[in-house]
């Protein structure tokens, strides 16, 4: 499938502002945020619900292979308006799953406006709040990249 399609989203500029976002939320905290979108499920994936996918992205993904298990998806198909934003466990514990549904009521009404770039950055710099809230870099604490940062274009 070609992922030429994500230009009808993104221009290059935005592609590389979100990724910049995302390296910025990372250097502040120990959690991690992975970005994956698709324009819309393959013919394989529509045997899984849309978020039986999610959550086969985030497993795959490896979102929930960090340590303090701070890993946050946020996942989009496209053609279906379809958006989840899953939090790990670590994250889960202490922020209410309303917190993140509000976020992808936000992403709804962005895209509806086609601000595709808008939603995502707003996801993104609230989600890095809560993270650098709750889950700030310590002194001596390890801050590995530990999961790929890179967006991921189906």
């Amino acid at each position: 499938m070609s992922k030429n399609w994500v230009n009808s989203y993104f221009s290059e500029d935005e592609l590389k502002d979100v990724q910049s976002a995302i390296d910025q939320v990372e250097s502040k905290t120990v959690g991690e945020i992975v970005l994956s979108v698709r324009n819309k499920r393959s013919i394989l994936e529509k045997l899984y619900t849309k978020h039986e996918l999610a959550i086969k992205d985030f497993d795959t993904l490896g979102v929930a292979n960090t340590r303090e298990r701070t890993g946050i998806l946020i996942f989009i198909i496209f053609e279906e308006k379809y958006y989840d934003v899953i939090a790990d466990e670590g994250i889960y514990a202490k922020i209410h799953a309303n917190t993140w549904n509000a976020l992808e009521r936000k992403l709804k009404k962005e895209f509806a406006n086609k601000s595709y770039s808008a939603g995502i950055l707003h996801i993104i710099e609230k989600a890095g709040e809560i993270l650098e809230k709750e889950f700030p870099t310590r002194a001596g604490a390890v801050n590995d990249d530990e999961i790929s940062g890179e967006i991921v274009i189906n």
